[in-house]
């Protein structure tokens, strides 16, 4: 659906917006936007499929709308086998705005491979690769 597209570009603007902060060692700003890009790109491909998506920003929810929405279970055991790195996610959107939590440069690479690991995954067993 045309009308989806533009989340789909959002999330890659926010992925490169995400390592231009880490090299800038702008770190919490860097793990926002690579939360908000794996959450751009989720909620496009739930869109795209269902011609909508959930509003929210809680992983739990949206990776479980995600499985449902394709009927793949890989989705919902990587998430399981993955939950606190989707907690961390979380964390970023959360912490990163209002609390003083600091981001360090090792957690953000953590959180690079970890986002790099699940568009594999979805690019697998959805068939579109992240942009």
């Amino acid at each position: 659906m045309e009308n989806f597209e533009f989340m789909k570009e959002r999330a890659r603007e926010f992925w490169e917006r995400g390592f231009e902060d880490l090299v800038k060692k702008r770190f919490n700003l860097s793990a926002f936007d690579f939360e908000q890009a794996i959450q751009m790109w989720v909620k496009y491909l739930i869109g795209k499929k269902v011609g909508d998506w959930p509003r929210t920003h809680y992983f739990s929810i949206l990776i479980k709308e995600l499985a449902n929405s394709y009927d793949n279970d890989e989705i919902t055991k990587f998430y399981n086998e993955n939950e606190i790195f989707f907690s961390d996610l979380e964390d970023a959107y959360f912490t990163s705005r209002y609390l003083p939590k600091q981001f360090s440069e090792n957690h953000i690479k953590n959180i690079v491979k970890n986002c790099e690991k699940f568009l594999h995954l979805l690019e697998k067993a959805i068939g579109e690769k992240f942009p």
